[in-house]
């Protein structure tokens, strides 16, 4: 962990189910700066955008949105490549234990 240099480019690989909820939020936010799920998310919100089609009710703006769904979800066996920003090393420090951590 400390030979890794900030700006370089990291493989993250969950290989321990996450033990609180709040390390499960940081794996999940660390796997969604993947470009494959950048990508994924920026399809989906396309997708709800163009299919948000409101109606009046009662003088309001009324509709069902699409619930946004998380590329990354931070469960074993999940992986990504991503950049090693100084808020990823840090984060990464304190989820280090569910993570099996490899230069790119």
């Amino acid at each position: 962990m400390k030979d890794i240099a900030p700006g370089s480019r990291i493989n993250i690989k969950v290989v321990k189910q996450p033990t609180s909820v709040a390390a499960g939020k940081t794996l999940a936010r660390l796997l969604s700066k993947d470009p494959a799920a950048v990508a994924e998310a920026k399809r989906q919100r396309d997708i709800r955008v163009t299919n948000y089609n409101p109606k009046r009710r009662g003088g309001r703006l009324y509709s069902g949105r699409v619930v946004r769904q998380a590329p990354a979800e931070g469960k074993v066996g999940e992986t990504g490549c991503i950049t090693a920003t100084c808020d990823v090393l840090r984060d990464l420090g304190r989820v280090q234990r569910f993570l099996e951590i490899t230069k790119a």
